[in-house]
């Protein structure tokens, strides 16, 4: 760690030059007109490197990428704008409202079981119901602080809001289709991809401690796109440790973590990183949560899924039949 320099620490500048460049690609269109021909593919890979800028955010959201809080406060104005998510959103929503809470499901604004029914929520209701709940959570999480005494990062969330509508009113008055394209519709997009993604890290885990209440991916190129958020174990155990010395944590740590949390590949669909899951588990004992198996739906249909690939996998795991 650097106290002297600008940044805490070096490997930070890929992901400032990821934010700064996925806003400077949102920026040039107001400045340069485009052919629609080059437009739309223009568009696509804008929104596609947005897409890496929330990881971004997450991590700076625990650990400040500047020693400079003047610095700070300017970045979270570029992130604010790449992602649709005030920094100070993620501070009272995840590390406070989520990384206090994550091992009790009634209190955790961010678990996927729903509180009504018990069960796991689709992946699509727990995108749409974070995104409609999290700023209504998030200041219920700040006056709970002020009313005990905290320091409150209330004011922060209201600052940063109040700066992400003036720019965006700017970019508006400026250019309203371009501002429609280039910031409104993808940051409604990217803050529906940061739940969306968020969905398969706690899916059919026992949450009974911090080591086995996340999914651990350990796959180089998963953790290269997403800064390290597969080391999600590691990460949760300590918050504020620096992505990049996450995989060395969960090295340290790993024979804590139990085998059904630790997986060696990403996947795109959260069913099959469930049912990966629950293979381990079924492979480590005790077998299949009974309260999986008298659940309906979507539970029901993964246990199936899982039944199936462990069937399949026997002879893959050199296992007797």
């Amino acid at each position: 760690m650097n106290r002297a320099g600008v940044i805490k620490y070096a490997e930070d500048v890929r992901p400032l030059a990821i934010v700064f460049i996925a806003f400077g690609m949102s920026l040039l269109p107001f400045l340069v007109g485009m052919p629609i021909w080059l437009l739309v593919p223009y568009l696509a890979l804008s929104w596609y490197i947005r897409g890496y800028t929330p990881f971004a955010q997450h991590n700076h959201g625990h650990l400040p990428v500047f020693n400079s809080r003047v610095l700070n406060h300017l970045y979270d104005v570029f992130l604010t704008q790449v992602t649709g998510y005030p920094t100070a959103l993620w501070e009272l929503h995840h590390t406070r409202g989520h990384h206090r809470n994550f091992l009790d499901p009634a209190k955790d604004v961010a678990s996927t079981i729903s509180r009504k029914t018990g069960r796991n929520m689709s992946r699509w209701m727990y995108a749409l119901r974070g995104n409609l709940t999290i700023h209504l959570d998030s200041v219920r999480i700040g006056l709970a602080e002020g009313r005990e005494g905290k320091k409150t990062l209330l004011p922060k969330l209201v600052g940063e809001v109040v700066v992400q509508f003036t720019i965006a009113g700017l970019f508006v008055a400026w250019n309203p289709w371009m501002a429609l394209w280039n910031f409104i519709i993808p940051n409604l997009v990217a803050a529906w991809f940061i739940w969306w993604e968020s969905y398969a890290h706690h899916l059919e885990v026992p949450t009974t401690t911090p080591y086995d209440a996340s999914i651990t991916i350990t796959e180089r190129f998963h953790n290269w796109q997403t800064f390290n958020i597969g080391f999600h174990t590691a990460h949760h155990e300590k918050p504020t440790l620096h992505w990049a010395q996450l995989p060395a944590r969960t090295a340290a740590i790993q024979s804590q973590i139990p085998a059904m949390c630790i997986h060696d590949e990403y996947y795109r669909s959260s069913r099959r990183q469930a049912a990966e899951t629950l293979l381990k588990r079924c492979i480590s004992g005790p077998g299949i949560p009974s309260k999986l198996l008298a659940a309906g739906g979507e539970s029901r249909d993964i246990v199936s899924d899982a039944r199936e690939t462990f069937s399949e996998s026997l002879e893959q795991l050199s296992l007797v039949r």
